[in-house]
C-alpha cells in the first residue's frame, strides 16, 4: 500500500523548508525520509523468505516522509523486509513526483547514506574531508533526526508497531497506514506524546538500533552527478563561513 496520507506538497514549500531551516540551518528541505521495520508473522508460502529482513525476522520495510512538525506526509507499506530502503524509495510515487515536477526542482528531501545522493534527495558525506563538509553533516543529522523522533512517538503511541502484527499479511498494510493517519490527527490536535512505558520503551529502543544501518565509509553511486553538484553548492553557500 502506497499512500499520500497528507499530500507531500499540499502546503507552501517555502513554509515547510523554513521550518526545517530553523532546526539547524539546512536549506530547501521539504521532508525527511527513512524506512523502518514492522515485525509480522511469517506469511508462509514460497515467497515467505522475501519478508525476512537483515535482522533475521519477518517484517515489512515501511517508508515514511515527514515534515518538521512530525506530520507524516507519505507512507509506503507494501515492501517485504528484504527490500533495501533505496529500492522502496526509487519505486515510490513521491520519488517520481520529485524527479518529474519542475515546481520542486529547488527543493529536496533528506535521507541517510543508504540512499544515492540526488538533486531531490540529499545525503551526508560518507567520509567528510573538510570542516565545511563536517558542518554540513552535522546540520543534516540534526535536521534529519526529526524522523527518528517521529518513529519513536509513533511506536509508543501504537505499541503494535513495536511488538509486531500477528495477523494475516493482507491486513498489515492497512493497519500501518491507519496508525499513521491517527498519528497525524494526534499531532495536529496537539495530543500529548504518550507517557513512557518501560516495556514499550525497551522495544522502541531495540527497534531503533535494529533499523539503524551501519554507516558506510563510502556512498552509494548516484545515477545523477547533479546530486553531488547540488550538495557541494549547499556546502559552499551555507557551511563554509
Amino acid at each position: 500500500m502506497q499512500l499520500a496520507i497528507a499530500d507531500l506538497f499540499d502546503v507552501s514549500q517555502p513554509t515547510v523548508s523554513r521550518k526545517f531551516f530553523n532546526i539547524a540551518g539546512f536549506p530547501k528541505v521539504i521532508g525527511a525520509l527513512d524506512g523502518t521495520f514492522v515485525r509480522i508473522i511469517s506469511p508462509g508460502g514460497e515467497d515467505a523468505e522475501r519478508f525476512r529482513c537483515r535482522k533475521s525476522y519477518f517484517a515489512l520495510n515501511v517508508q515514511t516522509i515527514i515534515d518538521a512538525d512530525l506530520v507524516i506526509r507519505n507512507v509506503v507499506a507494501r515492501w517485504p523486509g528484504s527490500a533495501h530502503d533505496s529500492t522502496v524509495f526509487n519505486n515510490s510515487a513521491a520519488c517520481l513526483s520529485l524527479k518529474t515536477n519542475e515546481l520542486y526542482r529547488d527543493f529536496h528531501l533528506l535521507g541517510d547514506t543508504g540512499y544515492a545522493c540526488e538533486k531531490y534527495l540529499l545525503t551526508p558525506f560518507g567520509n567528510p574531508r573538510t570542516l565545511a563538509e563536517v558542518r554540513y553533516n552535522k546540520s543534516h543529522v540534526l535536521t534529519g533526526n526529526t524522523i527518528e523522533r517521529k518513529y519513536g512517538i509513533l511506536k509508543r503511541r501504537f505499541p503494535c508497531l513495536s511488538i509486531g502484527l500477528n495477523c494475516n499479511i493482507e491486513r498489515v498494510p492497512a493497519i500501518i497506514v491507519a496508525c499513521c493517519v491517527l498519528h497525524n490527527l494526534c499531532t495536529r490536535l496537539d495530543d500529548p506524546e504518550p507517557p513512557a512505558d518501560p516495556q514499550i520503551e525497551a522495544l522502541v529502543q531495540q527497534l531503533e538500533l535494529e533499523n539503524d544501518d551501519v554507516t558506510p565509509s563510502f556512498e552509494i553511486s548516484s545515477r545523477c552527478p547533479a546530486g553531488f553538484a547540488k550538495r557541494n553548492v549547499i556546502v559552499t553557500n551555507f557551511f563554509s563561513g
